[in-house]
């Protein structure tokens, strides 16, 4: 995915829910702008988990989004 492309999914205003899925298979679900963090060069997602758990994306390795 181009980093061009996730920025323009985490800068939404108003927010809106997207998933993602990586090439591994893992999946995660970003329901509020809480949910993630972003490099400020877009190459690095965040993702922090409701268990308090945080996940380093790294932007190449997304092979689908699902926007809402």
């Amino acid at each position: 995915m181009k980093v061009l492309e996730l920025e323009k999914l985490v800068e939404r205003d108003p927010f809106r829910p997207f998933s993602i899925r990586l090439n591994n298979g893992a999946k995660y679900h970003f329901k509020t702008r809480r949910d993630l963090g972003a490099a400020k060069d877009g190459h690095m997602l965040f993702y922090f988990a409701d268990s308090g758990d945080v996940v380093w994306i790294d932007a190449e390795s997304i092979a689908e989004v699902f926007a809402r």
